[in-house]
């Protein structure tokens, strides 16, 4: 659909977004309720990776999208970093000082647990940002555990 605008003659940015942390809400929230409960552990196979972005980060992406008018076509979301399941989740038990251990949680958990959105967590996919890195937007969390602390500060 946003092809059409550009078919137009209008400037057309395209986001493909990764997964979204925010502090309430999505897979985020699912992922931490599991945690909380002292189940951290991979999910799935935990090697596949999650391409993952803060809800600032992306505000600030859309924002400047608005404002700069270089900025066009399809563009990844994703923060710089490359983090595989299992590291994601121990990063979280980390954060949120709980425990972390093995075994995996089975996909069929994963299915009965997340529904839809489990596909988001078992498929995983290794998407890069370097195109927006090397057109100078500097990520406020470029890395997983700067990230969860802002979502998640020890009270």
């Amino acid at each position: 659909m946003a092809d059409r605008f550009k078919e137009s003659g209008i400037r057309t940015v395209k986001f493909r977004t990764g997964v979204v942390l925010a502090e309430k809400g999505g897979v985020l929230g699912r992922m931490t309720t599991v945690v909380k409960l002292g189940i951290g552990s991979p999910l799935g196979s935990g090697k596949q990776y999650i391409p993952w972005i803060h809800v600032d980060d992306l505000c600030n992406l859309y924002l400047r999208a608005i404002k700069d008018q270089s900025m066009m076509g399809a563009w990844n979301a994703v923060a710089p970093e490359h983090i595989t399941n299992s590291e994601f989740m121990r990063t979280l038990a980390e954060v949120l000082e709980k425990p972390f251990f093995f075994p995996a949680v089975p996909s069929f958990v994963l299915k009965t647990l997340f529904g839809k959105m489990s596909g988001i967590i078992l498929e995983g996919s290794r998407i890069s940002s370097g195109k927006i890195v090397s057109s100078g937007y500097e990520f406020e969390y470029p890395g997983l555990g700067k990230a969860l602390k802002n979502l998640f500060p020890k009270r």
